[in-house]
């Protein structure tokens, strides 16, 4: 089997797994008359009881926002993250608005506290950064014990979410010094493609875009992760990630992520 051949069929497994439906009882969540997310019965049920300006209308949880602007909206969501963190509905609050699009490059309509949107299935956008060395190997960084998500397990260098208020840019040059050291300002950054994760998880469901960026890093640059959210960082041959990849020894978006960029690699110009 080639290599690229070997590639396709690896992401073609791993899409299987990224890219699932919501459960067939789920509600949508709509926001200023567009479905921004998914919610389970319980929660759906819960909000529409109990939280000022939800209803369920049409098997849908609606946001009873006639007349409000963004910064309302965000009040009202806020609230009722709130309320579910303190029904036991989501855990893991970060304190970290992330907005809230009817599409992804739409502009913003609201802000939601980041743990609540695996919750309400609200779809986020992250950054990831695969990091080469000059001579094509990767440099890798395995997930700290202590992560909520997928702990212990391998990374691309850095990855993150994009907060309310930063561009995709400033978010991958603000996670690049947070979790390697890592200054991006005189390093040459290529745009690859946008990986759309949908799946179940324990918080509820997740939606998440990723924009992909590769990078070469100088053979000199040295590496320290900051904020103690990273393991170890390592420098890998290809060969030895993607066999890594398929053991499911990374996070299942890296894979995808690591994947496309070496199979645009792999494409030449």
């Amino acid at each position: 089997m080639s290599d690229a051949l070997r590639l396709h069929s690896l992401r073609a497994r791993l899409l299987v797994r990224a890219q699932q439906a919501p459960p067939r009882d789920w509600l949508p969540v709509v926001i200023a008359g567009a479905e921004v997310g998914v919610a389970s019965p319980e929660v759906a049920s819960f909000l529409a009881s109990g939280t000022p300006h939800f209803t369920l209308t049409d098997f849908r949880l609606l946001l009873l926002d006639d007349g409000l602007d963004a910064g309302r909206r965000s009040a009202l969501l806020h609230d009722c993250a709130l309320r579910l963190r303190d029904a036991g509905l989501l855990c893991g609050w970060r304190d970290e608005p992330l907005d809230v699009r009817p599409a992804p490059d739409a502009a913003p309509i609201a802000t939601v506290e980041r743990a609540a949107c695996r919750t309400l299935g609200i779809t986020t956008t992250a950054v990831h950064l695969n990091a080469f060395t000059p001579a094509g190997d990767l440099i890798v960084a395995r997930r700290a014990e202590h992560k909520q998500i997928d702990p212990g397990l391998w990374d691309n260098l850095v990855g993150g979410m994009v907060p309310a208020g930063e561009s995709e840019e400033e978010a991958l040059r603000r996670e690049a010094q947070e979790e390697a050291g890592l200054d991006l300002a005189p390093i040459a950054l290529v745009r690859g493609s946008r990986v759309h994760a949908t799946r179940r998880v324990p918080e509820g469901f997740q939606s998440e875009i990723v924009q992909v960026f590769d990078a070469v890093l100088p053979e000199e640059t040295e590496l320290r992760n900051q904020d103690g959210e990273v393991a170890a960082i390592e420098r890998r041959p290809v060969a030895a990630v993607v066999e890594a990849i398929e053991r499911d020894e990374f996070t299942l978006e890296s894979a995808l992520v690591t994947i496309d960029a070496l199979l645009r690699r792999a494409a030449g110009p």
